[in-house]
């Protein structure tokens, strides 16, 4: 149902009050940008000066990839960012990144100089090799290696005349000998020569690898997020539904209800992409290994349809590796990351992620500033509505949805209320991307912070009041406060009934204020 306002505020409350007396806060304005930033905190961002410059510059999520690192310093890490987030007043999300099923090579002393032609001997299943590494000639030349590979069953999956790529896909080798044998050594011959370094990624483009993509390294991983409150986990190397079960019964047997992302970095994951989207919370497009697994000529297109499905369901989705892949070691950008930037905004990606970047690059705060800014430009041109939730879950909550997004676009409103408790209705208004600024409404921080990931919301905190049209009221008089909204706005809410926030989303209001702020019937 809609309905439009009575004018009788209450004695205990009177929101011409609440706007003599708006105090200054240093809040983005209004027409804020829409697409979130998630940034990886590392290195060259892990202290609390550049943590807290960072979230001030716009970082909405902070990234942490559990395949750096031990779990004591991801604790540490967390906890600087709870102090931030307290500090700065502004919920951020925390995205716990599995290791996942990523074949690396191991470890060792130097970085080696790959000639083409040479020969490279990988000794799968070990982490370090006791034999040298470089391997001497009669002459004095070096033209065959020995280099380690973490996973035992490598030399049991590839075959003959396979291809290898390492460091994305900079050096390739070929298989000329396979045992076909768990903890063996399969030679190959180098066919794009390159430079490699410990720890390095290992594609094999083609072959379907048996590693799990959840595993014992990713099981702790997860128990350590939960037990300190992360926000989201981002699952590896998805292939299939079955590499989610995993994750999703950890979480379950700890009684958490933390989303999940899928990270599409296969080319199974796109075969069985609407069953992945049936079992997960929002996808990650990890253009760096899927382009290394698939042509890079066909990664544009895909990206975009994996976009649009994604939107179809009322899902996130997020864009990531080598956005500004530049700004590692440049304060600018080149043209074609920015480029590349709108082009994901106008396919309607949610967020945009910055690796390397932000966690070990020279200029992480000015990376997340030029993000913010392109975005916010971009965004102004946006005139098409994207792929509307169609498929989604939550069928009436999505016709509320639906219909609050509707009349506050036909009614011009300047921002649009929605009360939610777990963010299901927040997600489901922002996938139909309305035309003005969301709000949304809870009484749990945790609902704020997985809020983060969402196109186009912000957040309040508002103690529920029994009836729901007072705490909508409430959150008015906080958005007057705060000078998000003003005299003569108009405002669209939707909400549960009785209950605003916990009640079944079942309701949609109308509002006026007039020249002094003041709540007006229609």
């Amino acid at each position: 149902m809609v309905e439009a306002p009575s004018s009788n505020l209450g004695s205990s409350t009177n929101i011409k009050k609440i706007y003599n007396k708006i105090i200054k806060h240093d809040y983005q304005e209004s027409n804020m940008r829409r697409t979130r930033i998630i940034g990886t905190i590392g290195p060259a961002s892990d202290n609390i000066d550049t943590l807290e410059a960072l979230v001030a510059a716009g970082l909405n999520i902070a990234r942490l990839n559990y395949s750096h690192g031990n779990l004591e310093q991801k604790t540490e890490l967390i906890q600087k960012l709870r102090q931030v987030e307290k500090k700065s007043g502004k919920p951020i999300g925390i995205l716990a990144d599995l290791p996942g099923p990523k074949l690396r090579l191991g470890s060792f002393p130097e970085e080696i100089s790959l000639g083409k032609n040479n020969i490279v001997h990988l000794h799968c299943g070990y982490e370090e090799l006791e034999n040298e590494i470089k391997i001497m000639d009669n002459n004095g030349q070096t033209n065959e290696y020995n280099i380690p590979v973490r996973y035992a069953g490598l030399s049991e999956d590839l075959n003959e005349s396979d291809a290898i790529l390492i460091a994305d896909g900079t050096v390739r080798l070929k298989v000329i000998k396979s045992p076909k044998l768990k903890n063996s050594v399969v030679t190959c011959e180098v066919i794009e020569p390159g430079k490699i370094s410990s720890r390095k990624g290992v594609n094999v483009p083609g072959t379907l690898v048996s590693l799990p993509s959840v595993g014992e390294k990713d099981l702790a991983s997860i128990k350590h997020a939960l037990e300190n409150g992360i926000d989201f986990i981002a699952v590896s190397y998805v292939r299939n539904v079955d590499d989610l079960i995993p994750a999703i019964n950890a979480i379950k047997e700890a009684g958490k209800f933390t989303p999940i992302i899928a990270k599409i970095e296969h080319p199974a994951a796109i075969n069985n992409f609407e069953d992945i989207l049936n079992n997960c919370s929002g996808v990650m497009v990890a253009r760096g290994d899927l382009g290394v697994e698939i042509p890079y000529e066909e990664v544009p297109l895909i990206q975009e349809k994996l976009i649009s499905k994604t939107l179809e369901r009322g899902l996130p989705v997020i864009v990531a590796t080598q956005v500004l892949e530049s700004m590692t070691n440049s304060p600018v950008p080149t043209r074609a990351e920015v480029t590349d930037i709108a082009n994901a905004i106008r396919q309607g990606t949610s967020a945009l992620m910055l690796s390397g970047e932000t966690a070990s690059g020279k200029y992480p705060l000015e990376a997340v500033r030029t993000m913010s800014k392109v975005c916010a430009h971009v965004e102004q041109g946006l005139d098409t509505l994207h792929s509307p939730p169609a498929l989604s879950k939550y069928k009436a909550t999505r016709a509320v949805a639906h219909a609050g997004v509707a009349l506050s676009n036909e009614e011009n409103v300047s921002r649009l209320l929605v009360a939610s408790e777990n963010g299901n209705a927040a997600r489901l208004v922002s996938a139909y991307r309305p035309n003005c600024p969301i709000t949304v409404l809870t009484n749990k921080i945790e609902t704020m912070r997985k809020n983060t990931i969402l196109w186009g919301v912000e957040s309040i905190l508002v103690q529920e009041e029994e009836r729901s049209r007072l705490t909508i009221l409430k959150a008015i008089e906080q958005l007057l406060i705060h000078e998000k909204i003003k005299p003569n706005d108009r405002l669209v809410s939707v909400s549960g009934s009785p209950r605003a926030i916990t009640g079944a989303t079942n309701t949609v209001r109308f509002f006026k204020l007039d020249n002094n702020g003041e709540l007006i019937k229609d």
